[in-house]
C-alpha cells in the first residue's frame, strides 16, 4: 500500500489544477469572435471527455445482453438528462450562463469522482505504475476541464462573485479528493458507472447548450464565419484534450 497521506496530498493537486483555467474569466475585453471561439475550444474539450468517459464504462459493459451495469449507466443518464433539461428556463439556456457554468461543474465533478476512485484504490493495492500513470494523466487533465466551466461565465458584463467563481471550480476539482478518500477503502464498478452516468448526461447537456449559445451569438453580433469559428474550435479544443491527455 502507498503511504494514505501521499496519495491524498497528490489527489489534492489533481483537484487544484482546475483552477488553472480560472484567470480567463478575468480577461473582460473579449469579442463575440473571441468567445464563440473560446465556446467552441470547451465544446472540443467536452466531446472527448464524454468519448473518454464512455469508454471507461465500456469496459465494463459486454456479453451480448442487458447485464445490471449498463441499466444502471442507462437509468442514471436518462434521469439526469431529463433532470437537467425539464427547467422552462432552457428555451433560452444563453440567458442562463451561471446555471450551464455550474452544470458543467456538476458533469466533470462526478467524472473526477470516479478518476478519484481509481487512484485512491490504485494506492491502497500498491498498484505504483496505475498510481503514477493516473496522477499525471488526472492532473494534466484537470487543467483542461477547468474551460468548459468558464466558457458561459466568459464576456458576461455582470460581475462575477467570487464565492461564485470559487464554488464552481471546487464543485468540479473538490470531488477527486473526495473519490479518492473513498477510493482507499472502497471499490465499486456500481459506483463509477452511476457517476459515470450523471457526468456524461451533464456533459452532453453543456454541449449542446454552448453549441447553441454560439449560433445565438453569431445571429446576435452577425459575426461572419460564426459557424466555421465553431467547427474549427471544437476540433481544436478536442485535439488539446487528446494531447493532454496521453502526453
Amino acid at each position: 500500500m502507498i503511504d494514505a497521506t501521499l496519495t491524498v496530498a497528490l489527489s489534492v493537486v489533481m483537484g487544484f489544477a482546475i483552477f488553472l483555467s480560472m484567470p480567463i474569466l478575468f480577461h473582460k475585453r473579449m469579442s463575440p469572435r473571441k468567445i464563440i471561439f473560446f465556446n467552441a475550444i470547451a465544446i472540443g474539450i467536452l466531446v472527448f471527455l464524454l468519448m473518454d468517459i464512455f469508454g471507461d464504462v465500456a469496459a465494463l459493459f459486454g456479453g451480448g445482453h442487458l447485464n445490471s451495469l449498463e441499466l444502471i449507466f442507462l437509468v442514471g443518464f436518462a434521469l439526469a438528462f431529463l433532470f437537467f433539461i425539464l427547467p422552462k428556463d432552457n428555451r433560452h439556456p444563453h440567458k442562463n450562463p451561471k446555471r450551464t457554468s455550474i452544470i458543467a461543474a456538476l458533469g466533470i465533478g462526478f467524472q473526477n469522482l470516479t478518476e478519484g476512485l481509481v487512484f485512491g484504490s490504485a494506492g491502497a493495492a500498491g498498484l505504483v505504475s496505475i498510481y503514477l500513470i493516473s496522477f499525471m494523466g488526472f492532473t494534466l487533465q484537470n487543467i483542461s476541464e477547468g474551460f468548459p466551466i468558464a466558457a458561459p461565465l466568459v464576456g458576461l458584463k455582470e460581475k462575477l462573485s467570487k464565492k461564485f467563481l470559487a464554488g464552481a471550480f471546487l464543485l468540479g476539482g473538490i470531488p477527486v479528493i473526495i473519490g479518492t478518500l473513498i477510493g482507499l477503502v472502497f471499490y465499486s464498478d456500481v459506483f463509477i458507472t452511476f457517476f459515470d452516468a450523471i457526468a456524461s448526461a451533464a456533459i452532453l447537456y453543456v454541449i449542446l447548450v454552448l453549441f447553441h449559445v454560439n449560433l445565438h451569438k453569431s445571429a446576435q453580433a452577425k459575426a461572419d464565419g460564426g459557424l466555421w469559428l465553431t467547427y474549427s474550435g471544437i476540433l481544436l479544443g478536442f485535439a488539446f484534450a487528446f494531447i493532454v491527455n496521453y502526453i
